[in-house]
């Protein structure tokens, strides 16, 4: 899977396989120690809520005995005769101490409260701190409450409990000798919440579904949330002391309540989840932090590695890739400053060692390539003069002036273009021009043959070398008209497409057989043997020299009946924008080319 990965993506991947399970392994152990701290937290706070909630009843609940005990007193039936008359004075002394009894009563409660006794009849009230006055509509009001059961008084911010005297199953002030009443301030309460909301995370206040909570005002901003998680009960009820989480708006914050028996009231105490989880999340936090870190300076050790290794191994990969497709003039030029310095200054030497000798080994092959081609090109013309001088002795025989003349003529012209040794190339124009030049000395000396040449004007400024043609029409020459006898024709064409050259010369000569063109084949391929012809063998091979392997003769039957050699070889200057002029010959002519 990792075929094609540089060692800096394979680091890089090896760093993140390394953090990555240490990441999510964190991540999970996290999410599970949060919840289950988080649980703890919430059993933790609930139990000392409900304590809390525990010590409210235990004080409410002394409150509630301190009515009871008041209203069985013997003397409490005493106080409610009329202050006038025979022993009125006595009666009054009485009230007194009963009030101081009532004070002192009182008193035995940690909570600051007023006990109050109420005598229908007369319509008076007594209290504990005097200030006791009797309102019967207020009486009225409180008849129809739960009997036993704490009533807040919003108006007034008490909460105000009645005890009956004799137990009636309908109340009315009318049939009551006495009433009793216990009463405190909410001030208790919020006092306790003070207490208690010291030791503890958040704030706590008391609830009841149709009344405003009670809370210490000393709060201040936190009354907001208090008021929209007090919103959030009276939506969802609680059923049972618990927490629950209760989100307000960006916010969210454990909830934990407490209902108290003796008040019919709830404890609710609040506080900011993320304030509680805290410590978690800070260590948390902490820990992706070091994670974080590890991972940068892991990229950065393999930034470095990157640098210090990778890109000099690209470098050098690059230097070898540059030598094998021939830029031996390449150079390293990057300076690591560490070990690969020396290498590079190895290979920088090795690239120009190898350059100085791949130019040498050009510069002699060129050398060789050319004295290779003067001498075929020497080898040819000596070959050719015989012809020549042969034929001029034979229009000198027979005392014909004119054709010697014009032999001559077209002999000098032959060899002005031959000898000119200092160039090698010419074009296909000017070896037309000397193939038709020959081709008429012949003409002139036989006068038993027919020939024609058509080759596209397209052709004529190709680059060739010189007398590559001629050696195959000198062939034809002298197996097709002068061994024969008979009257020959000799046909020459050219085509060209894209790149590919091809210039074929048939003749009608003998029929050709399948051995007599493998012979030919072999012979311009293997060196030549003392006493064999070598005209073919120098074009085939000076063909190779020039243009490369693929290039050369090929030999086929001719549809003129005798052989068919076709010269081949791919032009790069041309490439593909020539076009093929030669559209009507056959297919077979192209399989003869070996195409």
């Amino acid at each position: 899977m990792l075929n094609g990965w540089n060692t800096f993506s394979k680091t890089v991947l090896l760093i993140i396989i390394v953090l990555l399970p240490i990441g999510l392994i964190f991540g999970y152990t996290n999410q599970i120690s949060v919840q289950v701290i988080k649980k703890e937290l919430q059993e933790k706070a609930l139990k000392r809520l409900s304590f809390f909630g525990a010590q409210l009843d235990n004080t409410v609940n002394q409150l509630s005995v301190m009515s009871i005990v008041l209203g069985r007193d013997p003397g409490v039936g005493t106080m409610g005769s009329a202050g006038s008359g025979p022993g009125a004075y006595e009666r009054l002394q009485k009230q007194e101490d009963f009030i101081r009894k009532m004070s002192v009563l009182s008193a035995t409660s940690s909570w600051p409260n007023r006990l109050t006794i109420y005598y229908p009849a007369i319509k008076q009230a007594i209290s504990s701190d005097y200030y006791g006055i009797y309102d019967e509509a207020y009486l009225a009001r409180m008849s129809r409450q739960p009997s036993g059961s704490w009533v807040y008084l919003d108006d007034r911010k008490e909460f105000a409990k009645l005890l009956w005297s004799p137990l009636l199953v309908k109340r009315s002030i009318k049939d009551a000798e006495t009433i009793v009443e216990v009463r405190f301030s909410e001030v208790n309460l919020v006092s306790m919440l003070r207490d208690y909301s010291a030791d503890e995370i958040g704030n706590t206040f008391f609830y009841k579904k149709g009344f405003e909570p009670i809370y210490d005002h000393d709060l201040g901003a936190q009354s907001t949330p208090l008021g929209l998680i007090a919103a959030s009960l009276d939506k969802e009820p609680p059923d049972e002391p618990g927490y629950r989480v209760v989100r307000v708006g960006n916010d969210s914050y454990m909830v934990n309540i407490v209902y108290s028996e003796s008040l019919g009231w709830y404890a609710v105490n609040y506080s900011p989840l993320k304030q509680v989880l805290e410590p978690i999340t800070t260590s948390r936090n902490l820990f992706y932090a070091s994670l974080l870190l590890m991972l940068l300076i892991g990229l950065l050790a393999a930034v470095f590695l990157f640098r210090q290794v990778q890109l000099p191994i690209t470098m050098l990969l690059r230097g070898i890739k540059k030598i094998q497709t021939g830029e031996y003039a390449f150079r390293i030029r990057y300076k690591p400053r560490n070990e690969f310095d020396y290498l590079f200054l190895k290979f920088n030497q090795m690239s120009e060692e190898i350059q100085r000798l791949v130019e040498t080994v050009h510069a002699e092959n060129i050398r060789f390539r050319d004295a290779q081609l003067k001498h075929l090109q020497a080898q040819i013309n000596p070959h050719f003069l015989s012809n020549s001088m042969f034929f001029i002795k034979n229009m000198i025989a027979v005392d014909d002036k004119e054709a010697a003349t014009r032999m001559i003529l077209n002999l000098a012209s032959y060899y002005r273009y031959v000898t000119k040794l200092e160039h090698t190339m010419t074009t296909l124009r000017e070896e037309l021009e000397l193939i038709d030049n020959y081709l008429v000395i012949q003409n002139l000396r036989l006068e038993r043959f027919h020939y024609e040449i058509e080759v596209p004007e397209s052709m004529y400024r190709l680059r060739v070398p010189r007398l590559f043609i001629q050696p195959v029409i000198e062939n034809t020459m002298i197996h097709t008209v002068e061994k024969s006898g008979r009257y020959g024709i000799i046909e020459m064409s050219g085509r060209q497409k894209g790149g590919e050259c091809l210039i074929i010369v048939d003749d009608n000569g003998a029929d050709i057989s399948d051995e007599t063109i493998r012979k030919l084949r072999t012979k311009v391929e293997r060196p030549v043997e003392e006493g064999e012809g070598f005209g073919l063998w120098n074009v085939h091979q000076r063909l190779r020299y020039q243009f490369g392997t693929e290039a050369g003769l090929q030999f086929s039957r001719s549809p003129l009946g005798g052989l068919r050699v076709a010269i081949y070889w791919k032009d790069s200057i041309s490439g593909e924008s020539a076009e093929s002029t030669e559209s009507g010959k056959d297919d077979d002519d192209a399989a003869a080319a070996g195409r």
